[in-house]
C-alpha cells in the first residue's frame, strides 16, 4: 500500500470470511474514532415501481434494530459521546458513517454494525421516516440543481437506471391500495425484501479510524460485521447505454428558478473507472478550465460573453462518465451560444493539434505527488467516510494513493479519447428564463425543451477553424519540484507579535509539529470607512469582486501549483488569505500587490460583476426559507452586516467613477493585523509584511480598527419579526442572545446546544414530522454566545412550529431531570472532546489561531478556560439555565419567522413585540466589539 512519506497512520486491509472488505486505520493521535460503511446499492437498484426506495431504507437502517429497538437511541448515544453521524445515497452507493470518543467505539460498533444485521422496519417509524423523505423531496422542489438533475434523467435513455427518480416521496413509497381500499402492496414488506436482496456483504466495504492498535481494530471488525450475510450479489453489471443515438446531439433549454444563464456541454464516454491510475479526463479538464492568458475562459470573458467556466465534471456510474463544459452566461452571452460552442471546438481543435505532449502530463503529475507527499491530515469521519468509498472502486493497494497517481503518459489513448469531443456526440444544456420550453419534468414540475442539433449547428461545430486567439497554457512557473520543510528556529508553540506599530501589527509561528513546506498568511485590513454606510459595505463588496475578477489570469497557475488565496469583505473591511506551498508564496503576493498597485476600474467589467452581484442578490430570495430568516436575523442584529434587500438597494445607484476615490478614502483610515503561520522563517514573515506594508502606505494616513456594534435584546421579553419567502413551506427561528462574552456564559450556551440538539431533532422531525430541516445550533455573534433552534415545515404554519419550540423548553428540564450521573457526566465529556479534539492539520490549527487574534484572546487559551467552567457545571447550573434564560414564557429573545404559501389561512404567529423599523430596532443599545 502506497502511504504519504508525511503520513503517520498505519494501514491494513483485510476480507472478513464473509466477504466484506474492510481497511482499518491506526492513527495514535487521534481522540475519536471513525467507521464507515459503503454498500455499492443506490437508487439505480430501485424497483420502477418504487423509486427512492433505497433512500428510504438508508433512512430506516437508524431507527432501531432487534438488539438496541429504541427510536432515536443510537442517534443520542453517538451525540452524548461527543460524536456525529450521517449517511447518504447515491446512483450506485450507499454509505453510513459516524465518529465518537475513541473510548466509546466498540459500544458505537455494536449499534451501528446492527443496522446490517437485523434492522426492526418498526411499522410506526416506517410511517414517519416516509414523511421525512417527502419533507426531503419538497424541500428542494424549487432547488435549481435538482429541478436541473431531473431533466437531466429526462433527456438519456429511459431504460437507463438513471432515468428513475432518486429521492422517493410519499407517492412512490406508499403502500399499493386498489380501488376497494385494500392494501394490496404493503412497502414495508418491499423494504424488508429490499434489504434481504441487495445489502450483502460482498456488496459492503468498512473503514474503521481511531487510536486504537491495528490488532484491536481488526478484532472489531471481525467480532461486530462478521455476522452481515453474504447473498453473493458481487458483480452486478449494467448492460443497459446512458445515452442512445437518438440521446446525443440535442440541445435542451431548461427554465431555472432563480434568474440564472448556463451553458452546459456534456460528452458521452464509456466508464473511465479502470483508468484512475492515469487520469486522462483529467488532463482535458486541466488544459480546457484553463483561466490564464489566452484561455478559453479568458477570451470569452474578454469578448464580454460568460463569467465563468469550469471543465471537467458530469455524472458517472459503472457503465458510464459524462465530461461536461459549464459556462455562466452574460445578457449578451445567452444570444450568442452558438457562437460560444464554436470557440469551445475551436479550443478543443487547437488541443488535438498542439495540445497533448508529454511536459503537460508531468506538471499535473508532479502537483499531485505534491500534494500526496504533503498532505495534511483530517479528522477521522472524513478518513472513513472518504476511504470507504475508494475501497469501493480501487485495488487495496491503492486505497491510499489512488486519488493522486497519474502512472503514464499514453498519447495515443488520449487521441483515442479526444474522438469523444464532437458535436454528434455532445448535448447541449441551456439554463435561462424566457427561453422556449414545451415539456415538463416530473416531479419538479420543471419547464424544458429538447430538439435535435441542426444540420447548420453541427457543420459550424464539426469544421472548427483555429483562428490564433486561443492560446494553451505556458509551462507553469509556480510548480515546486524540491520541497522540504525549513529548519526550526525556535521553540515557540504560540504565535508572538514581532512588529507592532500605530496601524499595523504582525504575529509570527513557526509550526513545529506538523512538518510540511506549507503556510497561511492572514492579513485582515480593517477601515472604518469601508463599513461605515451600507453604500460602503456595497463599494467595499464590489471592489472585491471587482479585484478577484482582475486577478484571475495571473494567479491561476499558482492556484494549479497548490497555492491559493481568497480575499472577503468582512464587518471590519476585508482580509486577504494566502495558503499552499511557501516557496512561491511570496511570489504570489508580489503578484497580488502589483495588481492592486495599478488597479483599474474598467467600465465593462464594473457593468458586468454589478450585474452579476444583483442577480445573484435577487436570487436569494429564491433561498430556503430557513436560509432567508438567518440571513434577515443577523441583517438585523449586526448593522455591519446587511441583509440582501438592503444591499440590493445600495448597489443600484453605485457608480463606477465613485471607485477610485472610495479606495483612496478607504486606504486613509487603516489597520491591519497580520498573522504569518507554518513553513515561515521570522525573516521571511517580516520580509512579506513590508511588500504589503510599501503597497498600503498612503499619506497622511489614519490608524483606526473598526468597530463591529452588534444590537441587544437586553431585558425585554419576545421580539419577533416576519419575513416574505414566498414559497410552500413556513419556517421558524428562535434564537437566545447571551448578555456577556464570559467564559461562564459561554460554557452554559455551547453545553445547552450539545444537551438538546438530539432530543430537539428527535422530538420535532422524527416523533412529530414537522419537517425535514430541523436543529440546533451554536451561535455567537461578536463573540456573544448563543442559541438558535430551527425548523422549515411543510406541515405547520410559524405559529404552530413555536408552540412546539415552546413546549419542548418547557419540557427541556425534565429531560436533565431523567440523566442519570454518568450520562451527565458523558454528555459533558463529549462536549469537551469536541472542544479539546486536537487540530488534525496545520490549516485547522492556523485558522483556531486565526479566530482568537481575532477575538483579542492573546493568551490563546480562550477554550482551556471555558473547558474549566464546562467542568464546573453540574445539572443545577444547566436546569437554572433552562429555566431562567430559556424558558419561553420569560425568555429575551428574538424570533424570525415566514408563512409559507400553503399555510396562508393558519392564524399570524403572535409573541411579543414585533419589530416593524428595522432601523429604529438598531437604535437601540449595542456591544461595540474591536476586532
Amino acid at each position: 500500500m502506497h502511504i504519504s512519506p508525511n503520513d503517520k497512520k498505519h494501514y491494513r486491509s483485510i476480507t472478513l470470511n464473509n466477504g466484506l472488505k474492510v481497511l482499518l486505520v491506526h492513527d495514535s493521535s487521534a481522540q475519536k474514532a471513525a467507521a464507515a460503511l459503503a454498500v455499492n446499492v443506490g437508487h439505480f437498484d430501485d424497483p420502477y415501481q418504487r423509486e427512492g426506495l433505497a433512500h428510504y431504507l438508508e433512512h430506516m437502517l437508524f431507527l432501531g434494530t432487534q438488539k438496541f429497538p429504541v427510536i432515536g437511541e443510537f442517534q443520542a448515544f453517538i451525540s452524548q459521546h461527543g460524536g456525529k453521524n450521517n449517511a447518504w445515497t447515491g446512483t450506485e452507493h450507499t454509505c453510513f458513517f459516524f465518529d465518537i470518543i475513541a473510548t466509546q467505539f466498540e459500544e458505537a460498533l455494536d449499534r451501528f454494525s446492527q443496522f446490517f444485521i437485523a434492522p426492526l422496519f418498526n411499522p410506526e417509524a416506517l410511517e414517519k421516516e416516509r414523511q421525512a423523505v417527502d419533507s426531503e423531496f419538497r424541500l428542494k422542489l424549487k432547488d435549481d440543481m435538482r429541478r436541473l438533475y431531473q431533466v437531466h434523467k429526462e433527456v438519456v435513455n429511459p431504460e437507463h437506471p438513471f432515468a428513475k427518480f432518486s429521492v422517493g416521496n410519499e407517492q412512490t413509497l406508499s403502500d399499493i391500495v386498489d380501488d376497494n381500499g385494500q392494501t394490496t402492496g404493503s412497502i414495508r414488506d418491499e423494504i424488508i425484501e429490499f434489504y434481504h436482496n441487495h445489502y450483502s456483504a460482498d456488496l459492503m466495504t468498512v473503514t474503521l479510524v481511531g487510536p486504537q492498535s491495528l490488532d484491536q481494530l481488526e478484532h472489531c471488525a471481525s467480532h461486530y460485521f462478521q455476522s452481515i450475510i453474504n447473498h453473493q450479489r458481487a458483480g452486478k453489471i449494467i448492460n443497459i447505454p446512458l445515452v442512445r443515438e437518438q440521446d446525443a446531439a440535442q440541445f435542451i433549454c431548461v427554465e431555472p428558478e432563480k434568474d440564472s444563464r448556463k451553458l452546459m456541454l456534456t460528452f458521452n464516454f464509456p466508464s473511465m473507472d479502470q483508468y484512475y491510475r492515469s487520469k486522462p479526463l483529467s488532463y482535458f479538464a486541466h488544459l480546457l478550465g484553463d483561466e490564464s492568458e489566452g484561455s478559453l475562459l479568458q477570451v470569452l470573458k474578454s469578448e464580454e460573453l460568460i463569467t465563468s467556466l469550469t471543465a471537467g465534471g458530469g455524472i458517472s456510474g459503472s457503465n458510464f462518465r459524462e465530461f461536461s463544459i459549464s459556462c455562466s452566461l452574460t445578457k449578451q452571452g445567452l444570444s450568442q451560444t452558438t457562437y460560444i460552442i464554436q470557440r469551445v471546438f475551436e479550443f478543443i481543435e487547437l488541443v488535438r493539434q498542439e495540445g497533448l505532449a508529454q511536459w503537460r502530463y508531468l506538471e499535473k503529475q508532479a502537483v499531485l505527488e505534491s500534494a500526496f507527499r504533503f498532505q495534511e491530515a483530517s479528522r477521522p469521519m472524513d478518513i472513513a467516510s472518504h476511504l470507504v468509498m475508494n475501497l469501493q472502486h480501487y485495488h487495496p493497494d491503492d486505497v491510499i494513493y489512488g486519488d493522486y497517481m497519474m502512472t503514464e503518459y499514453d498519447e495515443s489513448h488520449l487521441r483515442q479519447l479526444l474522438q469523444h469531443f464532437t458535436a454528434y456526440n455532445m448535448r447541449v444544456m441551456l439554463l435561462a428564463k424566457g427561453l422556449h420550453y414545451d415539456r415538463t419534468a416530473k416531479w419538479y414540475e420543471t419547464p424544458y425543451s429538447s430538439r435535435a442539433i441542426n444540420d447548420q449547428e453541427l457543420h459550424t461545430w464539426t469544421h472548427p477553424r483555429l483562428t490564433g486567439q486561443l492560446k494553451l497554457p505556458e509551462p507553469n512557473p509556480y510548480i515546486c519540484y524540491e520541497l522540504d520543510p525549513k529548519p526550526i528556529e525556535d521553540d515557540h508553540t504560540l504565535p508572538e507579535i514581532i512588529e507592532d506599530k500605530p496601524g499595523f501589527r504582525l504575529w509570527h509561528l513557526q509550526e513545529k509539529e506538523f512538518r510540511v513546506p506549507k503556510g497561511l498568511a492572514f492579513i485582515a485590513i480593517d477601515s472604518p470607512h469601508a463599513v461605515s454606510t451600507a453604500r460602503t459595505i456595497v463599494k467595499t463588496r464590489l471592489c472585491v469582486e471587482m479585484f478577484l475578477d482582475s486577478l484571475a489570469k495571473e494567479t491561476y497557475q499558482a492556484e494549479i501549483a497548490g497555492m491559493g488565496y481568497n480575499l472577503y469583505a468582512h464587518q471590519g473591511g476585508v482580509t486577504l488569505m494566502l495558503s499552499g506551498f511557501t516557496q512561491k508564496q511570496a511570489q504570489l503576493l508580489d503578484v497580488i500587490i502589483n495588481k492592486f498597485n495599478t488597479r483599474e476600474f474598467n467600465q465593462a467589467r464594473f457593468d458586468s460583476i454589478k450585474q452579476q452581484m444583483l442577480r445573484n442578490w435577487r436570487n436569494t430570495a429564491k433561498d430556503r426559507p430557513i436560509s432567508q430568516l438567518f440571513n434577515a436575523m443577523t441583517g438585523i442584529l449586526q448593522p455591519n452586516n446587511p441583509p440582501y434587500p438592503v444591499l440590493i438597494e445600495a448597489l443600484e445607484s453605485i457608480e463606477v467613477d465613485e471607485l477610485p476615490s472610495f479606495v483612496s478614502a478607504m486606504l486613509a483610515e487603516l489597520h491591519i493585523e497580520m498573522f504569518v503561520y507554518g513553513d515561515w522563517s521570522k525573516q521571511s514573515a517580516l520580509s512579506l509584511a513590508n511588500s504589503l506594508k510599501e503597497a498600503l502606505r498612503v499619506k497622511d494616513q489614519q490608524y483606526e480598527e473598526s468597530l463591529r456594534p452588534l444590537v441587544m435584546l437586553g431585558d425585554n421579553g419576545t421580539f419577533q419579526r416576519e419575513v416574505y419567502c414566498d414559497q410552500a413551506d413556513s419556517a421558524l427561528v428562535v434564537y437566545y442572545q447571551s448578555t456577556e462574552i464570559s467564559e461562564n456564559h459561554v460554557a452554559l450556551y455551547i453545553l445547552a446546544n450539545h444537551l438538546m440538539s438530539a432530543a430537539f431533532f428527535h422530538e420535532i422531525r422524527t416523533k412529530q414530522q414537522l419537517g425535514y430541516m430541523v436543529g440546533t445550533g451554536n451561535m455567537p455573534l461578536n463573540r456573544h454566545p448563543g442559541l438558535a433552534l430551527y425548523v422549515q415545515s411543510p406541515n405547520a404554519a410559524p405559529n404552530e412550529l413555536l408552540s412546539s419550540v415552546d413546549e419542548f423548553l418547557n419540557a427541556f428540564y425534565l429531560v436533565l431531570l431523567e440523566l442519570n450521573e454518568q450520562q451527565w457526566q458523558n454528555s459533558k465529556q463529549g462536549l469537551l472532546n469536541q472542544i479539546l479534539s486536537p487540530d488534525s492539520n496545520l490549516r485547522a490549527r492556523g485558522q483556531r489561531l486565526w479566530v482568537a487574534i481575532g477575538n483579542k484572546d492573546a493568551q490563546f487559551n480562550n477554550r482551556e478556560l471555558v473547558v474549566e467552567e464546562i467542568l464546573k457545571l453540574d445539572r443545577t447550573d444547566m436546569i437554572r439555565f433552562v429555566v431562567n434564560t430559556l424558558k419561553p414564557r420569560t425568555a429575551n429573545r428574538l424570533i424570525m419567522h415566514s408563512k409559507g404559501t400553503a399555510h396562508l389561512d393558519a392564524p399570524d404567529l403572535e409573541a411579543g413585540l414585533e419589530i416593524g423599523s428595522i432601523d429604529e430596532f438598531q437604535l437601540r443599545p449595542t456591544d461595540v466589539d474591536i476586532g
